[in-house]
């Protein structure tokens, strides 16, 4: 019965694709009809269904001599088109000109004149060319072009393999919309395996250039690396526990499994009931569930990114912590503790009033010793101290 039904939608949606094609087709015939008759509207109506290849192929020539037949008969449109194209024209053979001398921005220019058929007919091939020598030479808006056509299939067939390709390139150059693209490829494990580590990566750098886009899909990536985490977490306790009992010393599967609390609430930027954590190597990556919390006339939704490092057999190690402010929105004033862990930070100049934007907040750096064999001691920037529990026994060995 699904598959049935799957069968059917596939089938509706390949007729509806057909069915626009033949309607911008017969619409052409009609015009054309009408064109052919002296009828001025349907000439511009023809010239611009060449110009834009609308149910026929695209013809710059074409269109031209459509507009002209409208023009003479002193249809206001055609004028104007003709002399945009004119204008146009003009430009394209300046900017081919340039991009001949193997100019990088007149080639990213013409790249695009191709792509848009603007003073020339559209032509994906000379188009990808003109990107290909302008990125060769680090242009990075051709480098990300190349990385769109590839990923959308823009005029020529979708290539995955190139999308990923093009936009690592802008990716690394600092580019942001193509570090989105390249974090939702790694998340999709498309063109390349899928990572979503590295997709988190990608899209963070993302959010921090300013690419909001990428907010609501670094959200999402980290939902659903909490919802993988979820299915292997009780073999991963079972293996840590094993570990821990022959060790019988402080190790990162302590810290992992730890469930810690401050003041008995779960810790944001640390393994506890509202975050999922993993481990890379020699260090530990959190993520928190959405937070709520009020900061002066703000109620502030976030989450936590942390990264716990430099572990010693002692029981000491680092945390460094963001937070990736969603949304803010207006709520009567409330008394806080002055606490700058979490996002809110106070206005020195009106201390009623707390100035808080969206996107990431600058790192917080955390030194951590156990404390004994339930809680550790945790400093902040030399001068906050602050002390975790967790239920979990753990014994610190020396670092030999």
């Amino acid at each position: 019965m699904i598959m049935n039904r799957l069968i059917v939608g596939l089938a509706l949606y390949l007729l509806a694709a057909s069915a626009m094609g033949d309607i911008w087709t017969s619409l052409f015939r009609e015009k054309m009809q009408e064109a052919k008759n002296g009828i001025s509207e349907a000439q511009f109506d023809v010239g611009t269904m060449y110009q834009n290849g609308r149910g026929v192929k695209a013809d710059r020539n074409m269109a031209i001599e459509w507009f002209e037949k409208a023009a003479a008969q002193g249809d206001a449109k055609s004028i104007s088109r003709l002399k945009l194209m004119e204008a146009n024209a003009t430009r394209f053979g300046k900017t081919s000109s340039e991009a001949s001398k193997g100019d990088k921005d007149s080639l990213y220019d013409l790249g695009k004149m191709y792509m848009e058929g603007v003073g020339t007919n559209i032509d994906y091939g000379k188009a990808i060319t003109a990107f290909e020598q302008s990125a060769s030479q680090g242009h990075i808006k051709s480098s990300y072009k190349l990385g769109l056509i590839y990923y959308e299939g823009s005029g020529v067939k979708a290539n995955s393999k190139l999308a990923f390709k093009w936009f690592r390139q802008a990716a690394r150059a600092d580019y942001p919309a193509a570090q989105f693209y390249l974090g939702k490829m790694y998340a999709e494990g498309t063109g390349v395996g899928k990572n979503r580590g590295e997709a988190l990566i990608w899209l963070g750098k993302a959010v921090d250039g300013g690419f909001d886009q990428a907010r609501g899909e670094l959200i999402n990536v980290s939902e659903s690396l909490k919802a993988d985490n979820v299915k292997t977490a009780a073999a991963a306790n079972k293996e840590s526990r094993a570990r821990k009992s022959k060790a019988g010393r402080f190790s990162i599967e302590d810290v992992v499994l730890a469930g810690w609390n401050r003041d008995g609430n779960p810790v944001a930027w640390m393994p506890s009931e509202i975050t999922t954590c993993r481990t890379e190597g020699n260090k530990v990556t959190c993520f928190s569930d959405d937070q709520i919390r009020n900061a002066g006339d703000n109620i502030i939704k976030f989450k936590t990114k942390a990264i716990i490092s430099s572990f010693s057999g002692n029981g000491s190690f680092k945390v460094t912590y963001r937070n990736l402010v969603i949304s803010t929105s207006q709520a009567a004033a409330v008394s806080t503790d002055g606490d700058d862990e979490e996002p809110g930070s106070l206005d020195e100049d009106t201390s009623a009033t707390y100035k808080v934007k969206t996107g990431w907040s600058n790192p917080h750096m955390l030194k951590c010793k156990m404390k004994d064999k339930g809680s550790v001691s945790c400093r902040k920037n030399k001068a906050h101290a602050m002390v975790l529990t967790s239920p979990t026994t753990m014994v610190a060995g020396s670092d030999n």
